[in-house]
């Protein structure tokens, strides 16, 4: 597929909202030639027959054949396309043309960016927190991290034109083909932080990415995580800290992680106590699960 832009999704169990994103390209009427890659891990949900039915000029289905994860999906996906931009998406998108064309003239007016995203919004028009933002000091101290966080939430809200910014999280983003000749994701990570370890490694080269706050697009997420899945963040958080920041702040900040962990439990312990709420309920068994040793993931 030979294209000015891959539109790439990886799809695991999200059937619906895969073809979603079919119908919306199928109707779509943009001023750049384009296609859409679908990388299937093996879903069982009737994605492998909806998405044979779907391929064809516009659609390329790949399918896996197992759960290769999010970032090796992607690399999958990246490699049978032939194009000169790539946006990586999650399926849990509601796209819109405005934001695509602005995107693609954005890029094709400024040859020195090398990522670009729209704002990044929940369903009832509230900011998501989508960009990553490097430092050492915010893996420590998380309060701060909050803070710097919300101080460029201001400055996306107040920017008159595209804003210059350390880094976008993995929900949408397209980048400059060009500028990353090397496979995009690391394959060590499987799920969760592979975004983060992508926007550290241009942080630190120096390629330049840039949020633009005219635009935006709607990312449902929102889903809950199980204590599975909160395992295997923690042990993709630890892998990401020893690759950007080395191992003895993987170590230390293990250490940290599982004294928060720790107090969270404790927290909601004590207020499942006093509070009848099956929230609060979920989450005391949640960091409950976590905090057991047995149950902990190492990487």
């Amino acid at each position: 597929m030979n294209r000015d832009v891959a539109f790439i999704v990886v799809n695991y169990n999200t059937c619906g909202l895969t073809e979603a994103i079919i119908q919306f390209f199928r109707t779509v009427d943009l001023p750049f030639s384009h296609g859409l890659v679908v990388v299937d891990n093996a879903s069982t949900d009737g994605s492998q027959a909806m998405l044979e039915q779907a391929q064809g000029d516009q659609v390329l289905y790949i399918q896996t054949h197992q759960n290769l994860g999010y970032g090796r999906g992607m690399n999958r996906g990246l490699e049978a396309v032939s194009s000169r931009y790539a946006c990586i998406m999650n399926t849990d998108l509601i796209l819109n043309r405005e934001a695509l064309v602005a995107l693609w003239e954005f890029f094709e007016g400024n040859p020195e960016a090398g990522v670009a995203t729209p704002v990044i919004r929940w369903k009832d028009g509230r900011m998501q927190g989508f960009l990553t933002l490097p430092g050492l000091c915010f893996e420590y101290l998380q309060t701060l991290g909050g803070i710097n966080a919300r101080r460029w939430k201001k400055k996306v809200k107040t920017a008159t034109g595209p804003l210059r910014v350390p880094g976008t999280q993995g929900a949408f983003f397209m980048i400059r083909r060009a500028m990353f000749p090397e496979r995009l994701f690391d394959e060590d990570f499987f799920f969760y932080y592979e975004d983060t370890e992508l926007a550290h490694r241009y942080w630190r080269q120096g390629i330049p990415c840039f949020a633009l706050p005219s635009v935006s697009i709607i990312h449902l997420g929102g889903q809950s995580t199980s204590a599975e899945g909160g395992k295997l963040f923690q042990a993709s958080r630890r892998l990401y800290i020893d690759k950007c920041y080395g191992p003895p702040h993987t170590t230390w900040l293990a250490g940290i992680d599982r004294i928060r962990i720790r107090y969270k439990h404790y927290k909601y312990a004590f207020l499942n106590s006093i509070i009848k709420s099956e929230k609060i309920r979920a989450k005391y068994e949640y960091y409950g699960r976590l905090a057991r040793p047995q149950d902990r993931i190492e990487s």
